[in-house]
């Protein structure tokens, strides 16, 4: 049983396509066309009861092969499907590898300029800290130079007071 015919069976309806009302009529293959302005009146069943077809074989024929369209359409459908799943799934596990590549470099990158960020600091530290005891150095040899001028114009003015004194006394 094909699909088309087992979805129909669910349903509760025949398998047998769905007509369409506004479709025209198809010729009959071995039928002769009739124009409507040369058409004999139909005569009664009655009148011709042999040269009524059986049209049992015909719907039969024409049900199967609708039948068997339907089953290849589904077949195609799901191929279809199963092609684009699969497509599906190789881009998606394209797109997983490349973002897991970039994340990795993108890591990676962060790691390298933390480090480098982290290797000038310490650079500006020691750099810092280099000037420090030189500011301090300085600063020492010139409070140690302070010390010694204070003491040398101590000593200096000690001395003119001293000769100051010595001439107002004598």
């Amino acid at each position: 049983m094909s699909a088309y015919e087992e979805l129909m069976a669910q349903r509760g309806e025949a398998a047998e396509p769905a007509k369409q009302p506004d479709a025209e009529p198809v010729a009959e293959p071995d039928a002769e066309p009739v124009a409507e302005s040369d058409a004999e009146p139909v005569a009664e069943a009655d009148a011709m009861p042999d040269q009524t077809p059986d049209p049992t074989p015909d719907a039969e024929t024409a049900s199967g092969a609708m039948a068997r369209l339907l089953e290849i359409a589904a077949l195609n459908a799901d191929e279809l499907v199963a092609e684009a799943r699969a497509e599906a799934e190789e881009l998606t596990s394209t797109a997983r590898t490349e973002a897991e590549q970039l994340t990795s470099t993108a890591r990676e990158e962060a790691e390298r300029l933390l480090n480098e960020t982290r290797a000038e600091v310490e650079r500006l530290k020691a750099e810092s800290e280099e000037a420090r005891n030189k500011a301090n150095a300085e600063i020492a040899d010139l409070r140690q130079t302070e010390r010694e001028h204070r003491e040398r114009m101590k000593t200096h003015l000690e001395e003119m007071l001293a000769k100051v004194e010595a001439n107002s006394i004598g």
